[in-house]
């Protein structure tokens, strides 16, 4: 009766300590599992935010970096555009200033002062010493004849281009001076002659 009360025992011992151990194995695998879990959806909970909020920061620190590069290339065109203006009108201005600065420190004779801006076709002839060939490439504009209606359009020419010229041609306003003087000392003798010549044949 004992030895088989040892025998159960035995048996007994030996079935509680498998079933011991494979509940202490059950639990470890499940406290395993368990805290993997754990650690793997801390993980994951730690990291979505951070990863959004990084996300977050970098697209608003890229939305504030292209705001803030277009409103200095906008700033910075405008500068450009101010400033180009402002050369162009300073340009026009001293093209105008030297024009006008040109035009009054030309020295006009006589019968330039007061007069019109156009000169006919043979006042710039006479006064200016201008051959045709050369009036033929001056610009000009065209105008009805007050004194003989219903003839040839009149050609005007510009009185400073062809001032222009004639200085050019004939070395300045001295030298014009001297070739108008010439001319009209040969119209001068030549009507001398021709009035030589009428009393001549009336003699």
């Amino acid at each position: 009766y004992m030895l088989a009360n040892m025998t159960l025992s035995e048996e007994q011992k030996k079935m509680i300590q498998r079933n011991r151990e494979r509940a202490l194995e059950i639990r470890r695998k499940k406290l395993v599992d368990a805290k993997q879990n754990q650690d793997g959806a801390s993980s994951a909970a730690a990291a979505a935010p951070l990863s959004d909020d990084g996300g977050q920061k970098r697209k608003a620190t890229s939305s504030m970096t292209g705001t803030s590069v277009g409103k200095r290339r906008k700033r910075e065109d405008s500068k450009n555009d101010a400033d180009n203006g402002k050369k162009r009108k300073d340009d026009n201005t001293k093209h105008g200033e030297k024009h006008n600065s040109d035009e009054c420190s030309i020295e006009l004779e006589e019968f330039e002062q007061g007069a019109s801006s156009l000169v006919t076709k043979s006042e710039a002839m006479q006064m200016y010493c201008l051959p045709e060939g050369t009036l033929a490439v001056c610009s000009y504009v065209e105008k009805e004849n007050p004194r003989r209606k219903g003839w040839n359009m009149m050609k005007l020419y510009d009185r400073s281009e062809i001032r222009r010229r004639a200085r050019a041609r004939f070395g300045g306003l001295d030298g014009l001076i001297e070739e108008r003087t010439k001319r009209k000392m040969k119209r001068f003798q030549k009507d001398l002659e021709d009035t030589k010549d009428i009393f001549k044949s009336k003699g």
